[in-house]
């Protein structure tokens, strides 16, 4: 997937991550903290750094208002 980003977004990204207002070493930590019971209870945590820049994910869906098939559907787009 191509890097789609504008000039704007790459200078928003570049001062987030100069400024320190996303702290790496922080969420590594808290990854490296709960990671293990994560893995050993059968639960999903993550964080995805990539061209868009920072997701985090922590399941369930469905308490932010996607279910079912309708998560599905939003997914295999």
């Amino acid at each position: 997937m191509p890097n789609t980003r504008t000039e704007l977004q790459k200078e928003v990204v570049e001062a987030l991550v100069q400024s320190k207002a996303l702290d790496f070493e922080a969420v590594g930590k808290v990854l490296g903290t709960y990671g293990s019971r994560a893995a050993l209870a059968g639960d999903s945590i993550g964080v995805i750094i990539n061209w868009r820049f920072f997701h985090y994910c922590i399941p369930p869906l469905p308490a932010a208002g996607l279910e079912g098939e309708q998560f599905t559907a939003s997914t295999a787009e």
